[in-house]
Formats: structure tokens, sequence, C-alpha cells
């Protein structure tokens, strides 16, 4: 049942300590950080392996791809082993797919590392998210996850900070994304010891069968999934059409676009802030007012999307785009306190690998076909201003619905 009491972070931290949300959101930071350097230097990957744009563009997103692929054998494994020592492993798996990046001179040699670089920080969603949700009180979980949330868009924010440290320090002969992603893998190095020795969180003895029924049973955590299916099909596929949109529509370059996607990230840290603090009061007073906010949040997100695809300016763009990235996060950090709340402590890794392989499979794959589909018919503006709106409303509908079965489904 939802908890009464109100609980100061500060209280809330020293139940587990600092060092667990810590680690763990130092690793969010770090995950996107690397990407977005990946994006920035995009270019110069290319000319250095001779490919095309398009194929550095795959190359980008196996990681990605990696991340909803190996979140589920992940999350299994997680409800049987230890969620700190996979954390550990996974990081220095990741780190050192950084490192050897440095030295590709061929391709292939990129593919294989970015496939293992993805595999590495596939344990963000089933691993950390349910080691901060049994390390720490059900008072303050909303907030503790809105932190983790935020690292997210922070290494959005700093991605491209990091890219121009090192174009602007090395000269460009002697290659600087090779010592960009050289340096990567330092902190991501020293992070995965500290997880590894981060404390396990007690949990109950683990039932290796049955657990997708189990789950499945449980009507919150069902509609949940239907809702993140349809919110996938908008936010992983609309964002590379509103970045062409960025070029073709309003004539900015790849280094602006950098500047215009780390400003509009900033939103983000706002919405993860805040739908920590305000998923926990509402949680307090009322569960199923949780999936109203995910709902709202994520409605004006697909509307705010077909905003941007029509922005006549940069400013109008920038400014929807602060807007739709708060959203984004807004709707996350209570779907997550949502998912931890209803899903038992024995199979909550597996459930929380569901979550990323469900909206990134499942609705990124969709998505991308069905916003294809329309921009081949209509161009890609409209399919932004159909898919989008229409997409996120559907996932704010469902959610609604599903939120009559919360106070029945909340593990007691």
């Amino acid at each position: 049942m939802p908890t009464t009491t109100e609980m100061s972070l500060k209280d809330v931290f020293a139940t587990s300590g600092r060092a667990t949300i810590g680690v763990l959101a130092g690793l969010q930071v770090l995950d996107s950080v690397d990407g977005v350097v990946f994006v920035v230097f995009a270019p110069e990957i290319r000319a250095a392996l001779g490919v095309s744009t398009a194929t550095i563009g795959v190359v980008g997103a196996l990681a990605g791809v990696m991340v909803a692929v190996a979140a589920l054998p992940l999350g299994l494994l997680g409800d049987r082993r230890s969620r700190t020592r996979i954390a550990g492993v996974a990081t220095f798996v990741w780190a050192a797919a950084a490192a050897l990046l440095g030295l590709v001179h061929t391709l292939w040699q990129a593919v294989a590392l970015r496939i293992v670089a993805g595999a590495g920080k596939a344990n963000e969603g089933p691993i950390q998210s349910s080691l901060l949700t049994d390390a720490y009180p059900a008072q303050g979980r909303g907030r503790i996850l809105g932190l983790h949330r935020a690292g997210q868009p922070l290494g959005i924010v700093a991605g491209p900070l990091v890219a121009a440290a090192f174009a602007t320090a090395i000269p460009a002969q002697h290659e600087p994304w090779r010592w960009a992603f050289a340096f990567l893998a330092v902190p991501a190095l020293v992070l995965g010891v500290a997880a590894y020795r981060l404390p396990e969180p007690p949990r109950h003895a683990t039932q290796t069968r049955g657990t997708f029924r189990r789950l499945r049973k449980i009507r919150t955590f069902t509609g949940v999934m239907v809702a993140l299916a349809a919110f996938g099909v908008s936010v992983t596929t609309v964002p590379i059409y509103l970045t062409v949109l960025l070029e073709e529509q309003l004539g900015q370059g790849a280094a602006a676009r950098g500047v215009i996607t780390s400003v509009c990230a900033a939103g983000g840290l706002v919405g993860a802030a805040l739908g920590g603090v305000v998923s926990d009061r509402l949680f307090r007073r009322s569960p199923p007012a949780c999936l109203h906010l995910a709902a709202a949040a994520l409605s004006v997100l697909g509307i705010g999307f077909a905003v941007q695809a029509h922005a006549p300016d940069v400013t109008t763009y920038v400014v929807v785009g602060v807007l739709t990235q708060a959203m984004t996060f807004a709707g996350i950090v209570p779907l997550s306190l949502v998912v931890a709340a209803v899903t038992p402590k024995e199979f909550r890794s597996t459930a929380f690998g569901l979550v990323g392989a469900v909206t990134a499979v499942v609705g990124g794959l969709g998505g991308a076909v069905l916003t294809g589909v329309v921009e081949k018919i209509s161009g890609a503006q409209h399919a932004v201003t159909l898919v989008a709106p229409a997409a996120c409303v559907v996932a704010g509908l469902v959610l609604v619905r599903t939120a009559q079965h919360v106070r029945e489904d909340v593990v007691r």
C-alpha cells in the first residue's frame, strides 16, 4: 500500500547512503556522454574508416540497439545473481570497448566494439533501476529514480562539451576522437569498480519459473507495457525526423544541431527532477495519480513534437524542444515508480528489462516502419505531425485506463 509519511531527501539517503545513487547516476551520465561524443565526431570517424554517412549512422545506432536486445537477458540474470557485480562487470566491458574504439582502423572493428559497448550499457534499466528501488525506501523512490534518470539529459548536455574540449586541445591530424574515447574509459573503469563494490540490497528467494506469467497477471504492469509500446513509436523515431527537419527546414548544420540538442536536453534535467519530487507526493496520496501524471506528460510530449516539426525558426524549435524533453522525463519517472511498486522484488530486474525491451524493440521498430510509411506518402513534416501526437495520446489513454488497477496491484 502507499505510504503516508514523508521523508526528506537527507533521510532517504541515510537509509542506503549516497554512494549507490551517486555511482549509478554517474554511469547514466557517462553512458549518454559516450553516445553524444560518437555523434559529434561521426564525420571524423567516418573519414578515418572510409565509410559512407549512412554506414556510420548504422554503426552509431548499434549501441542503442544492443541496449534493447540485452536488457531482458540482463534482467533475468539480475533476478538470480548479484546486481552490483553485474553492473560492475558490464561497466568494465563498456570501458574496454570505449578504449579499444580509439584504436580501430576498419569498419568491422568499430561494429564489433559498438555492439559490445551497447551490451555493457544495457544494465542501466534492468539492473540499476531495480537496485535503486530495493536500496532506498518507498517514500523516496520517485526522487531517487528522478536523480538517476536526470543523468541521461545531463550527459547529453555535457557530451558536446567533452567533444569540443578534445577537438580544441588535440590537433586534427592526431584524430582527437580517438583520445576522447580513451579518456571516457578511465571514469568508466573507476565507476565500474565502485559499482562492483556496492552493497547488494536484500530480497526474497528467487523464483526461476513462471516469471513472465506472473508479470502478465499484474494488470498495472501489463497496461504500462502497452502504453510504453505506443510511447516508443514516437520517442525512438520522431527525434531522428526532427533532426532532419532542423537541417532541411531551418538550415542548421551539424555543429549547430549539436548545440541545439544540448540546450533542449536541459529541459530533461528539470523534468526528471520535478517528476521525482511530484511522483513521491502523488504516490503517497493516490498511486493512480502517478499514471495520470505520466499520461498527461506523454500526451503533451506528442503534441510538442508536432509543434517542433512546424517551428518557423530555431528559437521556437528550442523553446518547444526544452518542453518536450521535460515532458519525456516527467512521464518516465512516475512510470518507473509504478513499475517498482507493483512488481515483487524477486523479479523486479526482469520487469525493468521488459520496460526497455518493449519501448525500444516493439515501439522503436514499429515506429520506424509506421513513420517511414507516412513519410513516403506525405513527407517528414507530416509524418511527425501525424505519428507523434497519435502514439503519445494513445499511450496516455492506456495509462488513464490502467490507473484503476494500481491500488490493488501495489506490492504489500
